[in-house]
């Protein structure tokens, strides 16, 4: 059974081609990820522009499906996934029981019905395969800067308002439930939980949260150029110094309690 391999170091690459808002968390998922099998073949359920599975697999994963079509283009360009194809999750047309591994990185949280997207995945699913996902939590939305800051001052009305506000219109997340209601979710359609657990701590979340603004040129570009960084080269020289703090901070925030974001390895 050919297991897919994963790169050693990925923060530094990851600081090269995205926001650094975006680098830290997504470098804690690959972290948590380089821990788990991968037997192939691979489903990577909402790859979006690819960079994620780029920067964390040293192999190209099987498929890659996305609904959007320029993220799909942009995905063509890094060549992490043998196959792209344009569909949305409900509707993967495979086989039953096709891949034995099923990866979905923070992408069931923008799917307001859930229900036949776990089904799709359940069915695709080898017996015994692997269904790696990552959501958030209901502290995700509470560890903002500015929610921490309205909270302390009393305005809880107002705080309420922003947080509906960046579930909304920035983040356009639908579900947020605690790790217990993650896990009954699941189980309610068939997946069996191999480990569930929270990461992303409040220092982190918050430390995301301020450096979202600057990420504005990021934005710019990925509207523009359909990329987060024009020059990841000059990037990397340029952050260095700063990655070499990263990852010494960073080293063991793979689990936290009372996390803002979910993981759980499931199987059928």
């Amino acid at each position: 059974m050919k297991m897919l391999k994963v790169n050693d170091d990925v923060l530094l690459s990851y600081m090269s081609m995205a926001p650094l808002a975006l680098a830290f968390e997504r470098y804690l998922e690959c972290k948590i990820l380089k821990g788990m099998p991968f037997p192939s073949p691979v489903l990577d359920l909402g790859c979006g522009d690819g960079v994620f599975a780029h920067v964390l697999f040293a192999d190209q994963i099987h498929t890659g499906i996305d609904h959007n079509s320029r993220e799909l283009a942009r995905a063509q360009q890094l060549n992490a996934h043998d196959e792209l194809l344009e569909c949305p999750g409900h509707a993967v047309p495979k086989p039953n029981a096709y891949y034995r591994t099923i990866l979905s990185n923070s992408v069931l949280e923008h799917i307001p019905d859930l229900e036949p997207v776990l089904r799709e995945i359940h069915r695709l699913l080898a017996p015994n395969g692997r269904f790696y996902m990552t959501v958030p939590a209901p502290n995700f939305e509470q560890y903002t800067v500015l929610n921490q800051i309205l909270l302390a001052f009393g305005f809880s009305r107002l705080a309420a308002w922003y947080r509906q506000f960046c579930s909304n219109v920035i983040w356009r997340q639908f579900h947020y439930y605690s790790r217990e209601g993650w896990e009954k979710v699941v189980s309610d359609h068939g997946f069996k939980v191999v480990e569930s657990f929270t990461y992303d701590p409040k220092a982190m979340c918050l430390l995301n949260n301020f450096l979202y603004p600057f990420g504005i040129v990021g934005i710019f570009n990925k509207k523009i150029f359909n990329r987060w960084t024009l020059l990841p080269f000059f990037r990397q020289v340029l952050f260095y110094p700063l990655y070499i703090v990263a990852r010494r901070i960073f080293e063991n925030l793979e689990k936290a309690e009372r996390g803002g974001l979910v993981f759980l390895a499931l199987t059928k």
